[in-house]
């Protein structure tokens, strides 16, 4: 039998930890101003040198053991009759990828874990980037104790946490409704990482110079638009980084909605552990599960990235130290400067 109130008292030693490194975390913040993007701002690369093709060939092999070999293993064992097996006969079969695409729990899995990925991806960056913006640019009462709950609810396990909103669902009285929907699912993700969110937005904007927001003002800008036009573009970049997180690890999730979600809302995580458990055996298709939720994530990187460079701030970015780009940009200079002239004489 489940010991939830042992395992509640477990978990509330992690607050403790986070709460004695709090007040650390402001100190270290408060010693010094860290603004380094202003009115005047202009980014570079650094040119690395001989260190180049080193950084670039670990990051690639980084890259290939993290991610590219998993993905062919669970290729490879999807097509095979029993994953690791190679003395089966026949040894290559597709009828786990029929039983997968036939299983019409599947494409409601999918369907609903697109549903709350993109909900996720979209609505978690905006959030965190208010609540931070709270905490960092406004003198707001009590903007000290929401950091402070948001570094605590960084402690509480996943499944601890869907425990709390399954008990909170049902005894407070008008929330049993909650129970079993999406929109349960919706609001346990949405929240779920809004620690390393926050937290990001708030390095962000602690670099950020208020001289940005003030020449918006001062050119008759509200705060509304202040933000959407001169601090979302800046911020478009994390933005971006955000919801592919969020929507990562929203298609990903188990622990903090497995207590939450019905068989109508099953995702694709949940239908992952449910193909792979012993009483059904099939981990074949768990894996084809699994690639599909890296396919939807990957896709979804590609896409953001390509938003981010579509709508954030343009630069003409140039490495510093690179012989190259200055010999290029000097070249460009004067052949502007030749057709000025040509154009003058004209």
């Amino acid at each position: 039998v489940p010991d939830y109130a042992q395992a509640m008292v477990l978990g509330s030693i992690t607050f403790l930890l986070i709460a004695l490194i709090i007040p650390l975390q402001r100190w270290i913040i408060n010693r010094r101003q860290y603004t380094t993007v202003t009115g005047q701002f202009k980014p570079g690369l650094v040119d690395m040198g001989k260190w180049n093709n080193i950084a670039f060939a670990s990051i690639l092999a980084l890259l290939f053991v993290l991610t590219v070999l998993p993905f062919v293993i669970v290729i490879v064992g999807s097509f095979m009759a029993k994953a690791g097996f190679l003395n089966t006969t026949p040894l290559w079969t597709t009828v786990h990828w029929e039983y997968v695409f036939s299983d019409r729990l599947f494409m409601k899995a999918l369907r609903t874990t697109t549903i709350l990925a993109v909900v996720a991806g979209i609505g978690s960056p905006m959030l965190f980037s208010v609540i931070a913006y709270l905490i960092v640019r406004t003198k707001l009462r009590g903007r000290g104790t929401l950091d402070s709950i948001i570094w605590i609810s960084a402690g509480i396990p996943g499944i601890l946490s869907g425990l709390g909103l399954l008990i909170m669902f049902l005894w407070v009285p008008g929330l049993s409704w909650l129970h079993g929907t999406i929109w349960a699912l919706i609001l346990v993700l949405v929240i779920s990482g809004n620690t390393t969110g926050t937290n990001i937005f708030k390095g962000v904007f602690v670099q950020l110079g208020n001289d940005l927001e003030e020449a918006s003002r001062v050119a008759g800008a509200g705060w509304v638009r202040t933000y959407f036009s001169v601090v979302l573009p800046v911020l478009m970049p994390t933005m971006v980084l955000i919801g592919v997180l969020n929507f990562v690890s929203a298609a990903g999730a188990t622990s903090n909605i497995i207590l939450l979600a019905s068989r109508d809302t099953m995702t694709l995580s949940l239908l992952t552990l449910e193909y792979a458990a012993p009483e059904i055996g099939r981990r074949e298709a768990a894996g084809i599960v699994t690639l599909v939720i890296m396919t939807m994530t990957l896709g979804v990187a590609m896409v953001g990235r390509n938003i981010a460079l579509r709508m954030g701030v343009r630069h003409n970015i140039q490495a510093h130290g690179d012989p190259v780009g200055r010999v290029r940009g000097g070249r460009r200079a004067r052949a502007r400067a030749g057709a000025a002239r040509a154009t003058t004489e004209g």
